[in-house]
Formats: C-alpha cells, structure tokens, sequence
C-alpha cells in the first residue's frame, strides 16, 4: 500500500492528501483506518498562525489544537500557493468536522485569496456545512455580509437549499429548509454589553498563581484541563421568548454563572441574544419550537459562540 503524501493532524484526527505528477492537490479525506499514519521520517510543518486557540478563553475539543502539515521525503510542497494552501486549511477542516459553521466561515473569509487558489477543492471540504456557514455569515453575526459576495460558498448552498431567487427570497428559503431538516448551527451572542453575564473568574484566574518549579509542566497541565472541562460543562440554554415586548421573536442565550458554580450554587443568567435577523428566520421556521438545545462552543474576550439545534 502507498504510503500517504500528506498528512494534517487536527487533534486526534487525520486528514490526508495527495499530489499529483503534473502537480495537482487533491483531498483523500479524513483517515478512518485502524492505526494512526506513521510520519517518522515527514516533515513536520506547523501550520499557519491566522488562528490559534490561545486567543480564547474555551475552545470545544475538536478545535482545540495546534493544526500540523506532514510531508513524505518523496512529496515537493514548495509551491509558494501549494504550501500557503496546506498550512492555512488545517484550521478550516477542523471547523468543518465539527460543525462549528460561524468559525469554518470566518476562517475561509480571513485567507480567502489562498483557498480560492484552489477553490474546487475548498469548495469540495465546505460542502458538507455549506447551507449552516452560509446561513452563520450571513444572518448570524454583526458584521453580515451579502450572499452573493461569497459565490464559493453560496453555489453550493443554492443547490442543498434548492434556492430559486425567482421564486423566494433567500429568507423563505431558509425557513423552508429549517422547517424539512434537523440543522445545527453556530451563532454569535449579540448584546452581551446589556446583561450581567461575565466570562471571567478572579478564581480560576489565580489558579496558577502559586505554581512550583518543582512540578511546573505537570501542575500547569492539570490546572489546564481542569479549566477546560469546567468551560465544557457549564450549562446553557438558547431558547425562545416570546413575551419579549420588543421582538417576538428574540431567543434569549443564558449561561451558567461562573462564580455560583465554583461556589456550588446553581444559577443561569442572560449572556445577550440571538442575532434578531437569524432569531426571525429560526422562530418563524419552527414557531413551536421553544428550547434549541443551547451550548457554549467557543469564549473569547469580546466573543460567545453558542451552538444552537434547529
């Protein structure tokens, strides 16, 4: 069996990729086999510093990594647009595998010249989140952007939609699709000034503040992962509010209170909502749908990303 060309290591996951004599780059897909690749005698190339999961305060598991880009002695990446490619796409593969729509389309907007260098392919590896990217750009942020000015994602969401902007607005077309299928999307909490909720913990903060240089690497690792899954399992709810006097069709986000879980009490407070012109789309699809299975995907200084089941 051939060995693999490329390689890029996203946590626990493998996604491979060939190149051919004439020096074209395909996409094998995700490694399913048994054993993980043995890269001993790859390159090891780190990927592209246009993300890193030191900006957040939580990341989600799949995400949470350093992307890396292995190469076999035999294969010549040199390319100046070949080697931009593999080192940026890490990344966005990893949005992509975890369904994390709003990051996999923020990604391809921020390196939009280097994967539309090989956009077939790019436009291959979107295809899956295409409708939830489109839909998170579009409608589920404050800095929105027109549908038609991202063509590599829009081309395939008009096909899974079935959107005929003869027939519908892009608005009806997405309520029609929310209403036939089960869709999960993730969306920017907007109005986060306004409510009480806070991101930060002067206790979880200090943790490290009496670390020892005797057990420096082990301590630090060990306060590291208690951080993460006390992020991963604060509770939150996206859900409905109707009685809202100001939108109808507001979906408030509460998260748990950091400090009251630390101190053992219970308690969810108001984050912000759901962007109005996505909370319309969402509410009017599905109108006796109440609770969208709310859950905190990414925290950041100025950002919370929620995932929402629709």
């Amino acid at each position: 069996m051939n060995k693999p060309q490329i390689l890029i290591k996203n946590g626990n996951n493998w996604f491979e990729f060939s190149k051919s004599k004439t020096g074209q780059l395909d996409y094998e897909g995700l490694w399913n086999k048994n054993d993980f690749p043995n890269v001993d005698e790859y390159q090891e190339i780190a990927s592209s510093a246009y993300f890193s999961p030191s900006w957040y305060i939580y990341l989600q598991d799949a995400i949470n990594n350093n992307s890396k880009v292995f190469v076999s002695p035999e294969t010549d990446v040199s390319d100046a647009d070949l080697f931009a490619y593999l080192i940026h796409i890490g990344p966005l593969l990893a949005a992509v595998e975890a369904k994390d729509s709003l990051l996999a389309g923020e990604l391809y907007l921020r390196r939009r010249k280097t994967f539309e260098a090989f956009s077939p392919l790019t436009q291959y590896i979107m295809k899956p989140l295409s409708v939830e990217i489109l839909f998170s750009l579009v409608y589920g942020r404050m800095n929105n952007i027109e549908a038609d000015t991202i063509p590599l994602i829009f081309n395939n969401a008009k096909k899974k939609l079935g959107y005929n902007s003869a027939k519908e607005s892009l608005d009806q077309a997405f309520m029609r699709y929310f209403k036939e299928n089960s869709v999960t999307l993730t969306l920017e909490t907007v109005g986060t000034a306004h409510h009480s909720w806070e991101p930060y913990s002067e206790v979880l903060d200090n943790m490290a503040n009496n670390l020892s240089a005797d057990d420096l690497f082990g301590a630090a690792e060990k306060i590291k992962k208690a951080k993460h899954q006390f992020f991963n399992t604060l509770e939150a709810a996206v859900q409905a509010e109707p009685y809202n006097p100001v939108d109808k069709n507001a979906i408030a986000v509460l998260i748990e209170n950091i400090e009251s879980k630390i101190t053992g009490n219970p308690g969810l407070e108001k984050a912000g909502y759901v962007r109005a012109v996505a909370a319309k789309i969402i509410r009017e699809s599905k109108p006796e749908k109440m609770s969208f299975n709310g859950k905190l995907v990414r925290l950041s200084n100025r950002d919370i990303i929620v995932q929402v089941n629709i």
